[in-house]
């Protein structure tokens, strides 16, 4: 019997994860209907699997950095699937790697862009508020703003 080994990490400016269809306070089964297509036709690259119970798609996919893949596949699910995927199965947002751009902090970094994402609306802020509030909150040029 052998032992199980990690893949050996894809090759450059491609990134791997997993997004999960988990809306805040729910998690759809698997087998949900509105899976149908996106289990038999998902993106490039991703392969949809059942993780934790709920819908999944495990991706390798291009980017300069692990938040554009990321972003591209939400874009594509949601333009071409009409489902909006805001998790990416990061429990513990709370813990901290600084290993740069493309580690697990950039996986919890994700998490929690993905979930303000999907609860501002719920809260009545759009995308331009969410994004307003990350550059005033970190000192960033707002989109939009006059320069004072």
């Amino acid at each position: 019997m052998e032992g199980w080994r990690p893949q050996p990490p894809p090759p450059p400016g491609w990134h791997r994860f997993t997004l999960l269809h988990r809306p805040a306070g729910e998690c759809p089964p698997y087998e949900d209907p509105r899976y149908d297509r996106l289990r038999a036709e998902p993106p490039q690259g991703c392969v949809a699997e059942e993780v934790g119970g709920c819908f999944g798609l495990r991706c390798e996919r291009p980017g300069a950095r692990l938040l554009d893949a990321v972003a591209a596949t939400c874009a594509e699910v949601r333009e071409g699937y009409g489902l909006l995927m805001f998790d990416l199965g990061v429990e513990k947002v709370q813990e901290w790697a600084a290993d740069g751009p493309d580690g697990w902090g950039a996986e919890i970094v994700g998490q929690l862009l993905l979930m303000a994402a999907e609860r501002g609306p719920r809260l009545g802020y759009g995308v331009e508020d969410l994004a307003g509030f990350l550059c005033r909150a970190a000192g960033g040029a707002v989109p939009g703003d006059r320069v004072r």
